[in-house]
């Protein structure tokens, strides 16, 4: 596990993380599995014989109250999930203008692969200025504003607005907050 250190370089926080495993792993996939606005971790390992089989695991994020937005896209022209989707996020932070981007996939790990949204990491933002969307098959572009902080929407393509969409808090692990990642075994 790396962590960037400021744009300088990057900090090896595996052990304090607790994310390290001797055991094989098949997958990662990042998602904000309890809907508390950070991303969680699950981690598939095990082998590829019976005897090699190892518990999964599942490490819950205990955040650190950055703001966030989660977009389910929907395809019409292009595919239902908007897959091949390019987003960007238009920031207006404490240093200035700021734009993120992202690709709408499976991009996580091989084995690994999101819940079919895009959850993006918005820091401390004071607001976003205008959240777009280039569409893949019809090369439409879709712009929005007033786009809410901490909120999880829906965007059809062609749409001319979007709809905010409800995401209560779940309880995923044990109620208590650390400083590093707390890790649950699945099977």
């Amino acid at each position: 596990m790396l962590r960037n250190a400021g744009a300088v370089h990057f900090e090896d926080v595996t052990v304090e993380s607790g994310l390290g495993h001797l055991q094989k792993g098949h997958g990662i996939a990042f998602n904000d599995l309890d809907h508390d606005g950070d991303q969680d971790i699950y981690h598939q390992l095990g082998g590829f014989f019976p005897a090699d089989g190892f518990h999964n695991a599942l490490f819950q994020n205990p955040g650190n109250d950055g703001h966030y937005l989660k977009l389910l896209l929907r395809g019409r022209r292009s595919n239902r999930l908007g897959l091949g989707a390019r987003v960007a996020v238009e920031l207006e932070t404490a240093a200035g203008i700021r734009t993120i981007h992202r690709a709408a996939g499976s991009v996580s790990s091989f084995g690994g692969s999101s819940l079919g949204r895009l959850e993006v990491g918005l820091g401390d933002a004071k607001r976003i200025l205008k959240l777009t969307i280039l569409w893949p098959a019809s090369k439409t572009r879709s712009v929005y504003r007033d786009v809410p902080f901490d909120a999880m929407i829906a965007v059809v393509e062609g749409a001319p607005s979007f709809e905010r969409l409800r995401h209560n808090p779940l309880p995923l692990l044990a109620p208590r907050r650390a400083d590093k990642l707390t890790a649950k075994a699945t099977r």
